[in-house]
């Protein structure tokens, strides 16, 4: 039979009467802060945005509303400096992307 001495301590345990520290569980927290948003969009919209996370591999829908929140704020602002923002094709046709501010 071990005996174990009331002063051993347990790796991962603090003070006595302290629960071992646990490994954290869940998904790791992001350095910065944010806040969660519910919204309700069309089912053709949540297929078009299905379809856009499969074709660029984006690990989940939220990403891709992420890429995309972060693409528009640039084009405002380009906009509010006075730019403008134009999608070129290979074939070299050029579209200016309007911009209803």
């Amino acid at each position: 039979m071990t005996m174990i001495e009331p002063s051993a301590r347990v790796e991962g345990a603090g003070r006595e009467g302290e629960r071992p520290q646990q490994k954290p569980r869940g998904r790791p927290k992001s350095v910065e802060g944010g806040n969660r948003l519910h919204i309700y969009i069309p089912e053709s919209l949540t297929a078009r945005l299905q379809e856009i996370q499969r074709e660029t591999h984006a690990s989940s829908i939220t990403e891709v509303v992420k890429q995309a929140l972060t693409l528009y704020a640039a084009a405002v602002e380009e906009h509010k400096k006075g730019g403008y923002v134009y999608l070129k094709r290979n074939d070299g046709v050029e579209r200016q992307l309007a911009l209803f501010i």
